[in-house]
């Protein structure tokens, strides 16, 4: 996936509020209420039954959860869903006592889910996780938050909003002391009907009640906070300075931690010095978007290398994109799954192959052998960034077939 690609698919999701707007303004703001306007692609992205889509997801039986704030009775188990049938009767017990049941980890249900959060981790440089909440009439959820952004598109039915005007807090993701239940407050009230989308802030307390038949699907993401811009920064100068990587204390039971005062004041200095240097923090953030990209799940690898000759054309594979990152010596190409570490030597065919949706081996620019061409093709079809596309056919014939 390229980086235009990325920017049609998450466009035609957000229209008629435009990428730039989202990912600018719209994420430092408050909950943001989109309406279908007929045009935005969004309908279809659990299929044209999501009931059905859903329903079929048996295997995601074990981590099925649920909430309700006026259940009829206790919910049914999950355990031993022996098929089909036997996962849609424990839906519909749900239903019956009042349970929304959220399916987790839905982008393989869907390629055009998994296309659409693939696009947004392209853009912001951070995991994109997609869910579903299936609800019946007469259900009511407990007041609650998320400890992620949430863009949510009702697919089904409707549902009422109750959402928080408050500001919200942000909060951290690690558990506090437990506090009293979540008060809703001041409060605005929608329906969501099919095709619209609301875009909710980490920590906004919302609720939602059906009176129908509802399904809606939420993609959770965190975008980049000034906390974790400031821990990449402090990553990046450790990453250069040998004292910030030793130890400073070992007993803390006990310990007077406050003797830790002047070195860590001293460290802080360091970094307030290094982030003023120019380049300093670009450094830091690109180093950060390489661990993060190469951290997210893997791309599917082929189960045996694929016989490769100089003619063969290989063109990006799946959902894959790349972050190019390099020292003096070695550029570091980042993909969804791991790294390769490549001499600089190669640097113009590693950007040629990062920049090039599809291309014959024999075209590999820069000042390298054939047979490093081939060694370099073989690497980037191992780890399934590249696959082939024609074993021999060039890349006129490849696309004129295409055009026919």
């Amino acid at each position: 996936m390229d980086l235009a690609e990325a920017e049609s698919r998450l466009g035609r999701l957000l229209a008629p509020l435009s990428i730039d707007g989202f990912l600018g303004e719209a994420l430092g703001g408050g909950f943001r209420l989109v309406r279908h306007d007929g045009r935005a692609s969004r309908l279809d992205l659990l299929g044209p039954d999501p009931r059905a889509a859903l329903a079929g997801a048996v295997r995601l039986a074990p981590e099925l959860t649920y909430h309700s704030a006026n259940a009829s009775g206790p919910p049914p188990g999950l355990a031993d869903v022996r098929d089909a049938e036997d996962f849609r009767a424990r839906i519909d017990a749900f239903h019956a006592r009042n349970y929304s049941v959220r399916f987790p980890d839905l982008r393989p249900l869907s390629a055009e889910l998994d296309a659409l959060a693939r696009a947004l981790e392209m853009l912001i440089h951070a995991p994109v996780t997609a869910s579903a909440f299936w609800s019946r009439g007469g259900m009511r959820a407990p007041v609650h938050y998320d400890d992620h952004d949430l863009i949510v598109v009702q697919l089904m039915g409707t549902k009422r909003w109750y959402v928080s005007t408050r500001p919200s807090e942000l909060f951290n993701t690690w558990k506090g002391v437990s506090g009293n239940p979540p008060d809703l407050g001041p409060h605005e009230v929608f329906d969501l009907a099919p095709g619209d989308l609301v875009y909710l802030p980490r920590g906004t307390f919302h609720t939602v009640d059906s009176d129908t038949e509802s399904v809606h699907v939420a993609l959770g993401f965190t975008p980049l906070t000034l906390r974790e811009a400031v821990i990449a920064a402090l990553d990046h100068l450790s990453d250069m300075n040998r004292p910030l990587r030793a130890t400073v204390a070992g007993r803390m039971e006990g310990a007077d931690l406050q003797a830790l005062a002047a070195p860590v004041g001293e460290a802080v200095g360091q970094l307030l010095n290094a982030v003023r240097a120019p380049g300093f923090l670009n450094a830091a953030l690109q180093r950060r978007s390489s661990r993060n990209v190469g951290e997210l799940p893997a791309l599917p690898r082929p189960a045996a290398p694929p016989a490769l000759t100089l003619d063969t054309v290989l063109r990006h594979a799946g959902q894959g994109f790349s972050h190019l990152g390099a020292n003096a010596d070695t550029i570091d190409f980042a993909f969804p799954g791991g790294h390769l570490y490549i001499h600089r030597g190669a640097q113009e065919a590693v950007v040629f192959v990062a920049d090039t949706p599809s291309f014959r081996i024999r075209d590999l620019p820069g000042p390298i052998g054939d047979d490093v061409r081939l060694a370099l093709a073989a690497r980037f079809v191992e780890v399934g960034f590249l696959e082939v596309a024609s074993p021999q056919a060039s890349v006129a014939d490849l696309f004129g077939a295409a055009a026919g």
